[in-house]
């Protein structure tokens, strides 16, 4: 078990997959939202929940 406990790290895990399929578009939020299954708006809801900025580099 994660030491931060199982919702902090299965959010960590959807903050990295959703900065990877970022960065594998280009940062375009339209195809990102396509590639992970989601739409637009759930994606850019996700990425302010997570404190995701566009300028993110991890």
């Amino acid at each position: 078990m994660p030491a931060q406990g199982l919702e902090h790290y299965l959010q960590e895990q959807e903050k990295q997959l959703i900065i990877t399929a970022l960065k594998q578009t280009g940062w375009n939020k339209t195809q990102a939202a396509e590639l992970l299954g989601t739409t637009f708006r759930s994606l850019r809801y996700r990425m302010k929940k997570l404190e995701i900025a566009e300028d993110q580099s991890e």
